[in-house]
C-alpha cells in the first residue's frame, strides 16, 4: 500500500473539512429564555411545522406532509391570535393546499393577503372575509426559503442559500430587487420574518451532515439554534441563542419566528406537536451620561444621530449631561458639535473624539436593556491631548472593541497536528515492522 499517497489524500481531506468552521463566536451571542404557551397536535397526516406568521387576526403556522408519496401537501393551520386557540373557518379546523413544499410564509396588511413561499414560487391567498383562497401564484428565480414583508418600509425580503451562508433580497411592492447583502453562517436555514425595520432569521443546527446543512459548524451543540437579527440595510443588529432546553423544556427544531403583543413568537417542530413558546426581549431604559470637557466652559453642545439633532445641552460641572431614552436594541453613533469651535484638536482626533458610541444590548438576567458607551473616553480637553503618552492612551481605547475568536480559530489546527503526530507514528511504526 501507497502510504505517503494515502497520507496526502487525508490531509487534503481534513483540510477541506474545516473550511469555514466556526463562523460564529460564544461571545457574538444573547441568550434568549423561552416561555411555552401551547401545544398543538399536528392534522392527521402532516408530519413537520414550517413557515408560520401573525396577521391582524391570527397566528398562522404552515404544515407540510413529508411522506414519500404525499406530494408535500401544504396545510394552513389558524390560531386565534390572542388565546392561541384554534379557529374553525371551515368544517375541518385546517386549510389545505396542493403548494409543494410550502417553507415559509408572510402577511401583507396593506393587501390583506398572506404570502406562501414554495420554493421557486410564491402563492397569493387572499384573507379579506376569511375566504383564504388562492389567488395566484408568482414565479420566482431561484430556489427560496425565506420570505418576510416590512409593514412600515412596503417591502418584502428573501432569503436564498448559497455556499457557506444565505443572500438577502429586499424587494420592492412590485418584487423589484433594491439590494442584497449576505450572511455567513454554516447552520440549516429555515425562515424569517421582519418586524419594525429588522430582519429576524431562524437557523437550527442539526448537528451532523444533511442536505440542508453541508458542514458541522462546531460551536453550537446539536439541536440548538439561533435569530440572526439584521436590518434591511444588512447591518448586525444582534444573534439570538436559544439552548437545547430550558427550565427542563426540550424545544426542537425551530421553524418559525412572528410577533405578538410585542413578544416574540417562536414555533418549533416540538416533541411531534406545534409548540408556540413567546419570549420577552426588550424594555425601555434611561441612559444618563456625561461627557468631559475642558476649562468649566457653559457651551451649547448638540447632539446628532444620522445627521438628525436629537439633543441640545449646556455644559455643567465640567462636563456635558446628556440624558437618552432607548427601547431597541443596537448600535448608536452621535455626533457632537460644539456652538463655539473654540477646542483646537489634532486634525487626526477632532472628529473621532467628537463622536459619542453607545452600545444598547439585551440582558435576560434582569429581562431589559443595557447601555454600553465610550462617554468617559470622550475628553475635549486641549492639555490632555497634548500629552504624548495620553494621547497613545486614548487612540488605543478608541479601537472598537471585536470578539476574541482567535483561540477558537485554532483549536481545529491543534487537533490536526494531533493528528498527524499520530498517522506519522503509526505508520513509522508499520515500516520498523
Amino acid at each position: 500500500m501507497n502510504y505517503k499517497k494515502l497520507f496526502l489524500i487525508f490531509i487534503i481531506i481534513l483540510l477541506i473539512s474545516y473550511k469555514d468552521v466556526k463562523a460564529l463566536s460564544r461571545s457574538e451571542l444573547t441568550v434568549l429564555n423561552l416561555n411555552p404557551i401551547t401545544n398543538i397536535d399536528k392534522p392527521t397526516n402532516f408530519t413537520s411545522v414550517q413557515g408560520g406568521v401573525t396577521t391582524d387576526k391570527y397566528v398562522i403556522t404552515l404544515l407540510i406532509n413529508e411522506n414519500e408519496n404525499s406530494n408535500h401537501k401544504t396545510a394552513i393551520l389558524v390560531l386565534n391570535k390572542t388565546n392561541y386557540k384554534l379557529v374553525r373557518l371551515v368544517k375541518n379546523p385546517i386549510i389545505e393546499y396542493d403548494l409543494g413544499h410550502a417553507n415559509d410564509c408572510t402577511f401583507n396588511s396593506k393587501t390583506n393577503e398572506l404570502l406562501v413561499l414554495s420554493g421557486r414560487k410564491i402563492n397569493i391567498i387572499d384573507l379579506n372575509n376569511d375566504s383564504f383562497t388562492l389567488k395566484g401564484t408568482k414565479e420566482l428565480e431561484y430556489y427560496y426559503h425565506g420570505l418576510g414583508y416590512s409593514e412600515e418600509d412596503d417591502q418584502y425580503v428573501l432569503a436564498r442559500g448559497i455556499e457557506g451562508g444565505t443572500i438577502f433580497e429586499i424587494r420592492d411592492s412590485e418584487f423589484n430587487i433594491i439590494r442584497e447583502f449576505k450572511l455567513k453562517t454554516n447552520l440549516t436555514k429555515q425562515s424569517l420574518t421582519v418586524y419594525q425595520g429588522n430582519i429576524y432569521y431562524v437557523c437550527y443546527e442539526a448537528g451532523m451532515l444533511t442536505k440542508h446543512q453541508n458542514i458541522y459548524d462546531g460551536m453550537l451543540k446539536r439541536k440548538e439554534n439561533l435569530i440572526y437579527v439584521y436590518n434591511l440595510k444588512g447591518k448586525k443588529k444582534t444573534i439570538y441563542y436559544i439552548p437545547f432546553s430550558y427550565r427542563n423544556i426540550i424545544f426542537g427544531e425551530i421553524e418559525n419566528i412572528s410577533f405578538n403583543n410585542g413578544k416574540m413568537l417562536i414555533q418549533f417542530n416540538h416533541a411531534n406537536k406545534a409548540g408556540y413558546f413567546t419570549a420577552s426581549y426588550k424594555s425601555e431604559v434611561n441612559s444618563s451620561i456625561s461627557i468631559e470637557t475642558d476649562e468649566g466652559n457653559n457651551n451649547t453642545y448638540r447632539l446628532y444621530l444620522e445627521e438628525k439633532e436629537v439633543l441640545k445641552t449646556k455644559s455643567k460641572d465640567n462636563a456635558i449631561p446628556i440624558n437618552l431614552r432607548y427601547t431597541e436594541e443596537g448600535n448608536y453613533n452621535y455626533q457632537i458639535k460644539n456652538n463655539n469651535e473654540l477646542i483646537e484638536l489634532e486634525d487626526r482626533y477632532k472628529e473621532i473624539l467628537k463622536s459619542l458610541e453607545v452600545n444598547v444590548y439585551y440582558d435576560p438576567v434582569v429581562n431589559r436593556l443595557k447601555v454600553n458607551s465610550n462617554a468617559k473616553e470622550l475628553i475635549f480637553s486641549r492639555d490632555y491631548l497634548y500629552d504624548k503618552d495620553d494621547l497613545k492612551r486614548v487612540e488605543e481605547t478608541l479601537i472598537v472593541d471585536v470578539p476574541d475568536t482567535k483561540n477558537n480559530d485554532y483549536y481545529w489546527l491543534i487537533g490536526l497536528i494531533i493528528i498527524l503526530t499520530t498517522v506519522k507514528y503509526l505508520y513509522t511504526v508499520k515500516r520498523l515492522k
